[in-house]
């Protein structure tokens, strides 16, 4: 049969609506782009409310909510018409019925009572911000320069006089108010070499480096800036975060730029630095999923996460400790936690942590720090996480995603454990009985090492299993991230939204959490060490290994797709596996990490170091052997991956003759988020799956023309 390559590169600017099948049930792409999500559930100073960012499709405004009555919104801000997002930067209570927020460069307030936002005058320019704690002072980024002002007046005074190429940012209160801490670093526009762009158009890559810690006093003189061995700027190392401790003395903690040593230390305000705390690991630190270092309230104390068992658990340490010795585990077995709180007496620490046996689901306890004494306090199947004591101790704002609801905002008694659902981001036309809990399976992998390898399988309760259906592999990305027992909780709920309405259009969704994922131990989260898109792979592979033991599923229709390090991970499947599936989709995928950037070196070490490894995980050096259909979707705003990657891939892919669909969406963020593009990309990854997957007698085409049909049994 002669070979025919058509190539499809249709760009998408607006939406629309291709082949639409009728739904089987209320889940629809509509209903599930209308889904909401809240964040950043902050109690107010008494106790009595919680605020919280709720976010709609790209439309973010701030919301306060009372335990037994409806969420109120505090803000309506219209869309910008050219982006249509509107978002709030950050926000902070100032007293008991006000709060402060960020938008647009401004700081505006709310009141609780009237409901009506202000601009603040003479903030204008206004990047970042915080109180101290008293209420009374804000510290503010004003043009890339730190202030200091006074809420009861209009007085202010500017703190740093940083170069042109410098930039304040995240300042804080020491808690007694005289020194304010802030990140300062400089960035710079590189334009990056695309030959066939011509010498008319550029790409260009914002680098941001030389980040510093500094500490600076309200009264006078020049700020003292943190020793930092790693340096920083958003490469996964160099100085992270900074936190008051008694002294008063800043907590930060650094990686270094090999990823494998990781160092807590604290600096005086006279610049002083020692260490508190070092971990090494002859692969990299890989604690993910929440693992914070925080300080207590009264200074005294650190409680941070670490991983020398072989599970990251819960350690706190005294801020003046002189030794790691003086250390103390809170949690131990083969379990994960994260997501550390700290009570407001400074006696007890609440965490996120998963089970023995059940590592897909999240819990909360809160553990006494001087007798360890550990007491459950959520115990709910699904996602409970990200926990914050209420001002007196007595209750606990958290996150909770579930089988039949996405993410949403809960509090509870400690003391009766009785919880309460504060928000309901799940549109009205979907009903709960329509959804499919996911269920844990495990399978062999086809690496060497034969290691079983967890996941979910959805399938819907309305399934025909007496005849076979199309299946598909959903490959999570960031290379650490996980699977649940319920609706994602984090950046990837959207897919998971999705794959409820593929599961009841009669899909079976696999979701494996290869070699890497987090949510597991130490060295399955550092699996694919040295190795990325290799023994990984193969995890993915044995995935469609074992939807075919399965008597309702066809063996030659299933399909493969993923965002980012899973878009990555789809190119693998399709390059290493050519034969395997059926039909792949690559959302925002790695093609290259040589010029990604530095997240891989921890993982890889550096091209120089490991050209062999750089090149056999480089997906758009083996595009020739794409053999089946591949669609490409990513927004031209992507800062996770920037869109250079997607141009590149698309460029090989078209010199190599193959054929391949595309959208792109301009303007549009890594995750995506506008429900236009939403719904669109949903529907044209649907009508996608439905043209290779659905048919069994469908051989496969592309753009009308014929090319290989598939042979059984290949892969």
């Amino acid at each position: 049969m002669k070979r025919v390559f058509i190539q499809v590169t249709t760009i998408l600017l607006a939406c629309g609506t291709l082949h639409p099948e009728m739904p089987k049930g209320s889940i629809t792409i509509d209903a599930i782009a209308d889904i909401k999500y809240p964040t950043d559930q902050t109690w107010s100073p008494d106790g009595k409310t919680v605020a919280f960012l709720w976010d709609a499709a790209g439309k973010q405004d701030l919301y306060i909510v009372r335990r037994g009555e409806k969420p109120l919104a505090l803000t309506d801000f219209p869309v910008n018409p050219d982006t249509l997002r509107s978002d709030i930067t950050h926000f902070e209570w100032a007293s008991a019925d006000t709060i402060l927020f960020g938008k647009e460069g401004q700081i505006w307030r709310v009141s609780t009572t009237t409901m009506k936002p202000v601009r603040m005058p003479g903030f204008d320019m206004t990047t970042s911000f915080s109180l101290s704690r008293d209420k009374k002072q804000i510290a503010f980024v004003r043009r890339g320069q730190l202030w200091v002002a006074s809420l009861g007046s209009k007085t202010e005074r500017q703190l740093t006089h940083l170069s042109p190429a410098e930039n304040a940012s995240n300042p804080s209160f020491s808690p007694d108010s005289n020194y304010v801490a802030f990140n300062v670093s400089r960035s710079e526009d590189l334009p990056l070499p695309l030959p066939f762009n011509g010498d008319r158009v550029r790409v260009y890559r914002a680098d941001v480096f030389d980040t510093q810690i500094g500490i600076v006093s309200v009264f006078n003189g020049d700020p003292v800036f943190v020793p930092t061995s790693g340096g920083g700027g958003g490469g996964g190392f160099g100085a992270q975060g900074h936190q008051w401790v008694a002294g008063p003395a800043l907590l930060h903690q650094e990686l270094s730029q090999d990823r494998k040593t990781r160092t807590l230390k604290i600096t005086s305000v006279d610049g002083e630095t020692r260490t508190l705390w070092k971990d090494y690991d002859p692969a990299w630190w890989s604690p993910s999923n929440g693992p914070r270092t925080v300080a207590s309230p009264d200074g005294k104390w650190v409680a941070f996460i670490c991983d020398r068992s072989g599970w990251p658990h819960v350690y706190v340490i005294a801020s003046n400790a002189t030794s790691e010795t003086q250390a103390k585990q809170l949690s131990k077995g083969n379990f994960g936690d994260g997501f550390v709180a700290w009570s407001p007496d400074s006696k007890s620490v609440a965490f996120a942590h998963s089970a023995d046996g059940n590592q897909m689901e999240r819990f909360i306890s809160i553990t006494n720090v001087e007798t360890g004494v550990m007491k459950p306090v959520v115990t709910a199947g699904g996602v409970n996480f990200d926990p914050s004591f209420s001002p007196d101790g007595t209750m606990l704002a958290y996150s909770r995603a579930a089988v039949e609801h996405p993410l949403e905002v809960y509090s509870i008694e400690i003391a009766s454990g009785q919880p309460v659902r504060l928000t309901d981001s799940l549109p009205a036309s979907i009903k709960t009985s329509d959804l499919t809990a996911p269920a844990p399976v495990y399978y062999p992998s086809r690496a060497e090492d034969k290691k079983m390898v967890p996941a979910t399988l959805i399938v819907n309760k309305n399934l025909d299993k007496s005849v076979k259906h199309p299946a598909i592999i959903w490959i999570h990305g960031s290379g650490a991230d996980q699977n649940y027992l319920g609706w994602h909780p984090g950046a990837y709920r959207m897919y998971y939204s999705m794959h409820q309405y593929l599961a009841q259009q009669g899909y079976v969704i696999l979701t494996p959490d290869y070699r890497g994922s987090s949510g597991y131990s130490r060295d399955w989260a550092t699996g694919h060490y040295m190795d990325l898109g290799g023994g990984e792979s193969k995890d993915v592979a044995a995935g469609a290994d074992y939807l075919k033991t399965l008597p309702y599923v066809d063996p030659d229709r299933i399909g493969v797709w993923g965002l980012s390090y899973g878009g990555f991970m789809t190119m693998q499947a399709i390059t290493t596996t050519p034969k395997l599936f059926r039909c792949a989709i690559d959302v925002a995928g790695v093609g290259d990490w040589a010029t990604h950037g530095p997240w891989s070196i921890g993982r890889m070490g550096t091209p120089v170091s490991n050209p062999e490894g750089y090149y056999r995980s480089a997906p758009v050096k083996h595009l020739d052997k794409l053999e089946r259909p591949l669609l490409i979707l990513q927004g031209t705003n992507d800062t996770n991956v920037p869109f250079i990657q997607t141009i590149t891939v698309i460029d090989t892919l078209e010199k190599l003759g193959k054929p391949f669909e595309m959208a792109i969406y301009p303007g549009e963020i890594h995750f995506f988020r506008r429900a236009y593009v939403l719904r669109d990309a949903w529907q044209r990854s649907e009508d996608f799956f439905d043209e290779y997957l659905k048919d069994p007698n469908n051989t496969v085409k592309s753009s009308g023309e014929w090319i290989d049909p598939i042979v059984p049994g290949q892969d």
